[in-house]
């Protein structure tokens, strides 16, 4: 798993700014929070602990920028 996420980290930017809830956006938070290690599982990506069906997707961007120190 740690291969994948280097492999796709070089292809994706890291957001240097507060993502907003655009569409755009939302797309960008996911692919690098797929490139991010899960806070306690291994094989797990931080995408895996922030997305739940369940949640708006506000509420993940808000995470997202959570992590990102926004």
């Amino acid at each position: 798993m740690k291969i994948i996420r280097f492999i796709r980290g070089l292809f994706i930017i890291k957001p240097n700014r507060k993502l907003l809830w655009t569409p755009n956006d939302f797309k960008l938070a996911k692919n690098w929070a797929k490139t991010q290690p899960h806070p306690t599982r291994r094989f797990k990506t931080l995408w895996d602990s922030i997305y739940s069906s369940k949640k708006n997707s506000v509420h993940i961007l808000h995470e997202v920028n959570k992590k990102l120190g926004y």
